[in-house]
């Protein structure tokens, strides 16, 4: 840098101290996806047969992962460069772009052994091998030159040939050595730190890749899937013909979300490469890779914030933003952050409110066949809501639809002309009457009655839950409160003369009671906003446990109950009551 810049540049004090932290601060579960990525990104640019192979190699008699692309191959001295950190060849070093550091630092933690690098240029092929030894991380000396220079990167090209290798294109190739020679990096890339499942490969690859490049081949080995021949990965995007119905719709500011019924679909979220169905999932899209990915009981548990409260294992969405859109990947690609302000990062749940504005009828249809049959009561309780909050004047949160465009106002019209030789004054135009007050509507009141439902809510042991973005509240009718009034109603009413018809309003008005009180705690939870309360209380007076305690003080709602107990039973429960009298008399 000249010595006229107006500033000085900082420099590094302690290199060592910088590349080691740089690393060991990296999650280990990147590895794959950056591996993955300079991959694919190299094999784009082969003139033919543009392919990822994802194989196993046996190093020293044990199975170790590796990772092989076709396209454009390095030499020796290029090789040697991009083992250097934010160092690459033929890409952009920018926040939005590569680092030029990803792969090397997302491998290295857990490839502490050796991380090797194979590149094939013009029919020469090279080597060197990434490592840490004695605490500190670089290219392994493989010996020296004749004027006593180390060698970290050798010519391989008679050993490649010796193996079979094709020289005759170009091609690169990593090899995961782990943390030891007898580590098995194909089933076990960290060492057991995590500890990973058998399928994890797979299960990181499709969860991370929505698609891949039209002219690239993803492949995984035998070795890998233990199937009997190659397999050809099939994404996210790859499986849209194998839902029973999909829909793809394009927002007013680009966002383009991927809605996807499929009553096949398996669980645990995860596609198949061969030929079944994939889970339902829930997740972003950018740049065609997945983030905030919601799969199996987490999906199912978070569906009604995106307006599918029910068969939501068949369901999945997919909000794709634009390449565009003021988002970035953080440092490591892990997740994604919003651009500006605090830069917080990016969720699922930050879409809610805009799937479900564009939710198709045809899904909404779907979503009310999976859904139970509700109480007769709901309507009642929604009704008494709706007279509680204009009471306590809640106002309304009104969420304008993304992209809605405003009515057009009306044109004004020109003042009348007043006839010639006219002198009466005009009338005074009347007072235009106040503006009406609006108030928050009454949440959608969903009583779960099946145990299969109930679980799938995540309701177990709990008496309700509020899904603030889709403004419903999901009862629990199983609650002990409402079985502990149904109960004290039979004992009360067991005279009347229709025992049956007896337990069933029994049952039915402790449903009614309990889910009246847990609506109405919601209502006055929703008024503390103007009260002065912080969002965290407000949310806090909203969740399952506090709609539990209310739920247990069942005995204040005994009384109600007794009175809407004989209202319903009718002329049953004054026959019962008669009966003992008319036996007395005689």
């Amino acid at each position: 840098m000249s010595v006229h810049a107006p500033v000085a540049a900082l420099r590094v004090a302690n290199e060592a101290f910088l590349v080691s932290s740089t690393i060991e601060r990296c999650p280990k579960t990147m590895m794959i996806r950056e591996l993955v990525v300079n991959a694919i990104e190299a094999a784009a640019t082969a003139t033919a047969d543009k392919v990822v192979d994802i194989t196993s190699a046996t190093i020293d008699g044990a199975p170790k992962l590796c990772v092989r692309n076709t396209g454009r191959g390095m030499s020796a001295a290029e090789l040697d460069r991009i083992c250097d950190l934010a160092s690459s060849l033929y890409k952009e070093n920018s926040l939005d772009a590569n680092f030029g550091m990803g792969a090397k630092v997302a491998s290295l933690p857990s490839n502490k052994h050796g991380l090797r690098y194979r590149s094939c240029k013009d029919g020469i092929a090279s080597e060197v091998i990434m490592c840490q030894r004695d605490g500190v991380y670089g290219r392994l000396r493989r010996g020296e030159a004749a004027d006593g220079s180390p060698i970290e990167v050798i010519d391989v090209t008679a050993a490649c040939r010796a193996e079979g290798c094709d020289l005759s294109q170009d091609w690169t190739e990593v090899v995961l050595f782990g943390q030891s020679p007898a580590q098995n990096t194909v089933v076990d890339p960290y060492a057991g730190n995590p500890r990973m499942a058998p399928d994890w490969l797979l299960d990181t690859l499709l969860l991370r890749f929505f698609r891949t490049p039209p002219a690239v081949t993803l492949r995984l080995s035998p070795g890998i899937t233990g199937g009997g021949a190659p397999c050809t990965l099939r994404t996210l995007d790859d499986l849209v013909r194998l839902a029973a119905q999909s829909e793809v719709v394009e927002t007013p500011s680009g966002i383009r979300i991927h809605y996807r019924y499929d009553p096949e679909a398996q669980d645990g979220g995860r596609p198949a490469i061969g030929h079944g169905h994939p889970g339902a999932i829930g997740c972003i899209v950018y740049k065609n890779e997945i983030y905030d990915p919601r799969t199996g009981s987490r999906w199912v548990l978070d569906a009604p914030t995106y307006g599918i409260p029910f068969g939501a294992k068949f369901c999945s969405v997919f909000v794709e933003l634009p390449d565009d859109y003021l988002v970035r990947p953080e440092a490591y690609r892990q997740f994604l952050r919003f651009r500006g302000g605090d830069q917080r990062q990016v969720f699922l749940r930050d879409f809610g409110q805009l799937v479900m504005t564009y939710l198709p009828g045809w899904l909404k249809a779907v979503i009310r066949s999976h859904g139970p049959q509700q109480q007769q009561f709901i309507g009642e309780v929604e009704d008494e809501l709706r007279t509680l909050l204009m009471e306590l004047e809640i106002a309304p949160e009104f969420k304008p639809a993304p992209g809605a465009v405003p009515p057009k106002p009306a044109e004004a019209k020109a003042p009348a002309e007043k006839p010639a030789g006219e002198t009466k004054p005009a009338t005074p135009p009347a007072p235009p009457p106040p503006p009406k007050k609006n108030f928050e509507r009454p949440p959608e009141i969903i009583s779960l009655d099946d145990e299969a439902l109930i679980e799938e809510r995540g309701l177990n042991g709990r008496a309700g839950k509020f899904y603030p973005t889709s403004h419903q509240l999901f009862v629990n009718l199983q609650y002990p409160a409402v079985q502990a009034v149904a109960a004290q109603l039979e004992v009360e009413f067991d005279s009347a003369l229709n025992h049956e018809r007896m337990r069933s309003v029994a049952r039915s008005v402790a449903g009614w009671a309990v889910t009246r009180r847990v609506a109405r705690a919601l209502v006055y939870s929703l008024s503390k906003k103007a009260a002065g309360w912080p969002a965290e209380d407000v949310k806090r007076a909203q969740s399952p446990e506090t709609f539990s305690l209310v739920a247990d003080d069942w005995s204040s709602v005994i009384e109600s109950a007794r009175l809407r107990m004989q209202e319903d039973l009718g002329t049953d429960w004054q026959a019962a009551k008669a009966e003992p009298d008319l036996a007395a008399a005689a």
